[in-house]
């Protein structure tokens, strides 16, 4: 699994059938891209100051992901090479405006469909998925504090997963939970605004396990469930897409 620090990482989105346009306003004036033979497993994503993005050892389906808010279940088709070419991006805007992280998805989309050619529409798929609510007699955890450290930060270990949410909508850690049981999470929580808090809990769940599972985690340490229910998945397709030339 490819780790992505510095920024919210691919929060839960709202979609619609049919073609994905681009966002004419949002574009890079320059963008250099090369192939990284590195054979390293991480990748990472950095939003330096002064409109700049860089990126090393990203793959192209690293980079849907974070251009579309997605994650791994909910993209189809794509290469042979999807998971396993290796990119590096250097690119700035005109401007020298702070890339956030809602601002990246555009300027990133629009690279894609530049230098990779990149087509895809969407879908809706028909299936399980989990609805998170807040238990009745509210949550446990308390709005952010506003601190500078804000976003998802998960950590494993043998037999305990730690997840600390700094500054966070509930729709961002539906889309965690969701990565964490590969499963569509749906935010039906009811709560605006950010929020700072810690979930853990056991994944594995065997015969000595001492720590809760996630679905008791959630339940006890933040007054939230899960409720399993039937809904459409939305599926990013890829249409077709080329390897970029390097510049």
């Amino acid at each position: 699994m490819a780790s992505i620090r510095r920024y919210r990482l691919l929060p839960v989105i709202a979609f619609s059938l049919g073609a994905v346009a681009a966002h004419a306003e949002e574009r890079f004036e320059v963008a250099a891209i090369r192939p990284n033979g590195s054979g390293s497993p991480n990748t990472q994503i950095n939003l330096p100051n002064g409109g700049r993005l860089i990126i090393v050892n990203a793959t192209l389906k690293t980079l849907i992901r974070n251009a579309y808010g997605i994650l791994g279940f909910q993209l189809a088709g794509g290469p042979p090479w999807l998971d396993g070419d290796k990119f590096d991006i250097n690119a700035k805007t005109g401007d020298s405006q702070a890339i956030t992280s809602d601002r990246l998805k555009p300027l990133l989309q629009n690279l894609l469909a530049d230098r990779f050619q990149l087509k895809v529409h969407w879908q809706g798929k028909d299936g399980p998925v989990y609805a998170l609510v807040a238990e009745k007699t509210g949550p446990k955890f308390s709005r952010a504090a506003g601190g500078p450290d804000r976003g998802m930060n998960t950590s494993k270990g043998p037999g305990k997963v730690h997840m600390k949410g700094s500054g966070v909508p509930m729709s961002e850690l539906s889309s965690n939970l969701a990565n964490q049981l590969g499963r569509f999470v749906v935010d039906q929580t009811g709560l605006d605004g950010e929020y700072d808090f810690v979930l853990d809990w056991d994944p594995d769940q065997l015969a000595d396990s001492t720590g809760p599972s996630l679905f008791t985690a959630l339940h006890e340490q933040l007054g939230l469930k899960l409720e399993p229910r039937k809904g459409q998945v939305p599926v990013l397709v890829i249409d077709s897409v080329e390897k970029p030339s390097e510049n």
